[in-house]
Parts: C-alpha cells; sequence; structure tokens
C-alpha cells in the first residue's frame, strides 16, 4: 500500500473482500476498525524520512485465526502501540483523538510487535469462530 492516507478506505476494503467468508460479522467488524486505526496511524505517524516508501500488508490464514501482518515504512522507528494504548474508558468522550491505539488492542484478539525480516511488524489476530 502506498504510505497515503488516500489508500487506507481502498486498502480496509480490498482486504474486507478477501476475508468475507472468513470472519463472522462481529469479528468482521473488529477486523475494520482495527485495521483502519492501523494503517490510518501508520500512514500520519510512522517515523520514516521517506514517505514514499510503502507499508506491507499481509494475510495469514491458519486453522483458528486470520492473522493481518502490518509492516512499517522501510527505515521507520520503532513504536510498540501496546505502551502507548490508553484505556478507553479513561478517554473524555468529548475528545476528538487518543482512542485509536486502544481500538487497536481491545479489537484484536492479540496484537505483538516487533522486528520481523529487518522491519517492525504489528501482527493483529482475529479468531475465527467455530461453527
Amino acid at each position: 500500500m502506498k504510505n497515503d492516507i488516500e489508500d487506507v478506505d481502498q486498502m480496509v476494503m480490498s482486504l474486507k473482500s478477501v476475508v468475507k467468508d472468513i470472519l463472522d460479522s462481529t469479528t468482521m467488524f473488529r477486523f475494520e476498525i482495527c485495521l483502519s486505526e492501523t494503517l490510518t496511524n501508520s500512514v500520519k505517524h510512522a517515523d520514516t524520512h521517506d514517505k514514499e516508501m510503502p507499508i506491507e500488508v499481509t494475510l495469514i490464514e491458519t486453522a483458528s485465526a486470520l492473522v493481518v501482518d502490518v509492516f512499517d515504512p522501510v527505515g521507520a522507528g520503532f513504536f510498540d502501540l501496546r505502551d502507548h494504548a490508553k484505556d478507553l474508558d479513561s478517554i473524555d468522550l468529548m475528545a476528538e483523538s487518543g482512542r485509536g491505539l486502544g481500538l487497536i488492542v481491545q479489537c484484536a484478539d492479540a496484537v505483538t510487535y516487533g522486528a520481523l525480516k529487518g522491519r517492525n511488524r504489528l501482527a493483529l489476530d482475529f479468531l475465527k469462530t467455530v461453527t
């Protein structure tokens, strides 16, 4: 994905169409929130000197979950959102911002962050519903 805010919605919609038969509607809603917040934050806040470097997004389906890996642009600084996410109950209801990181942590079933293949990667896990 281009490191451009205009590409976020298109990427979210594209990935939703790929996973529509994998996740139930409730999990799909959480997936959409997490992905939108993650990509928006990556574009707006990833500490990179080259805004032309893309953000890489991959999907991995396992027997029990769907994992979304979001790789920061090459050269971006380390930023573990789990260290900065605010408890949603502590945010003023009238605040215009500040919920994104908390939403990601709350909506994904698991959140991990760290270096992989020389890049910073955020992994968001969404458990499949057993039917």
